[in-house]
């Protein structure tokens, strides 16, 4: 099982060309990568314009909870290989946020695995995220929950 996790500023290129290239000849029993792909938006609640996120992070512990996640869900799913690739820094809608990587025997636990690995990251890992956006500045907490910051 291999596993990688990495926290990155925003100027670090992702190739994910050469991951997906990588992936898939890394072990011969499995025949399902998948790749959740996250996404600054540009507009939330409907109408409320997002300039820009900022993440910041206490990047040892994120690490820490990051490979614990991967190792538990490799385990769990019997993953060959999972991947976990977090952003940090002043965000613009449409920049990636978060990358991650699976590669499995089969496509439903695979999908699965991603599916749980990104929540758990969302829910576990110390990465704060302010959303400055046309009506003020939120923190965003979980995958849903904004809470105006106070000045």
């Amino acid at each position: 099982m291999l596993i990688d996790v990495r926290i990155l500023d925003r100027n670090e290129q992702l190739d994910l060309n050469s991951l997906i290239s990588i992936m898939s000849r890394l072990d011969e029993r499995c025949g399902a990568i998948t790749l959740f792909i996250g996404l600054v938006k540009g507009l939330v609640e409907g109408d409320k314009r997002v300039q820009e996120l900022e993440y910041t992070v206490v990047k040892d512990v994120a690490l820490k909870i990051m490979e614990k996640i991967a190792r538990e869900e490799a385990e769990k799913y019997k993953l060959s290989h999972v991947i976990i690739w977090h952003r940090v820094g002043l965000l613009k809608p449409g920049e990636v946020t978060i990358v991650i990587a699976v590669l499995a025997e089969n496509r439903k636990s695979s999908f699965a695995a991603a599916e749980e690995i990104l929540e758990r990251v969302k829910n576990e890992v110390p990465i704060f995220k302010l959303e400055k956006r046309s009506d003020g500045e939120y923190w965003v907490i979980g995958s849903e929950l904004r809470v105006k910051r106070e000045k």
